[in-house]
């Protein structure tokens, strides 16, 4: 869907662009198609259940840098970032590239619910003194409830043909579930949606 968008937008404004701009979109390009090999790598461990690679992460670089992937996608659409992460974050055990693959589908997931615009909102928080809570949110149309309760099954999907596997958000529960986490949604009709993850903070050492 990124190759898509920013492949498009090349193709639109290739006449109006400078060297510089048209090769930042095929920099981008470069970038999404080594994403997508490494989702689609993603499927195969998930199928084999092998183990991430855990280190501990600051939560606040990963969501950084997987911003970096759809900035072109929130430019075009109108979409402002709100962020709400304190200074000082603690750490988790992840696996960095699983983690992109996390944000970046509930990233697009959220972009594509705001075609005309909106706000794409991050909040980071500590709860209970052992947990890390990332809600990921938009204002976006919101889920029918009759499809909440199925989103994260695999292979489902309201979108169009074309526009999504169904297997994006099974694949996040897959990863949260291997982090020791759990993901959630909440959503109103016309209000936009929340996805809630739920990660372990990593012990500190005596």
């Amino acid at each position: 869907n990124n190759i898509v968008l920013t492949a498009e937008t090349l193709k639109e404004d290739f006449s109006h662009l400078d060297q510089g701009e048209a090769e930042a979109l095929i920099h981008d390009i470069l970038i999404q198609a080594d994403r997508a090999s490494e989702i689609v790598k993603g499927l195969l461990d998930f199928s084999r259940s092998e183990r991430p690679d855990f280190e501990p992460l600051a939560i606040s670089r990963v969501i950084d840098e997987t911003l970096k992937l759809v900035r072109n996608q929130v430019m075009l659409s109108g979409i402002q970032v709100e962020k709400d992460i304190p200074p000082e974050v603690p750490l988790i055990s992840g696996d960095r590239k699983s983690l992109q693959q996390v944000f970046l589908n509930l990233f697009i997931n959220a972009i594509q619910a705001m075609p005309d615009g909106g706000a794409l909102q991050i909040k980071v928080h500590r709860e209970d003194g052992h947990w890390l809570k990332i809600g990921v949110g938009d204002t976006g149309a919101g889920i029918d409830p009759q499809h909440l309760p199925h989103i994260f099954d695999p292979f489902y999907t309201t979108k169009e043909v074309g526009r999504g596997t169904g297997l994006g958000l099974s694949v996040t529960y897959g990863i949260i579930e291997k982090h020791g986490g759990h993901i959630e949604a909440h959503s109103q009709k016309g209000e936009g949606t929340v996805f809630t993850i739920t990660m372990p903070i990593v012990a500190k050492s005596d």
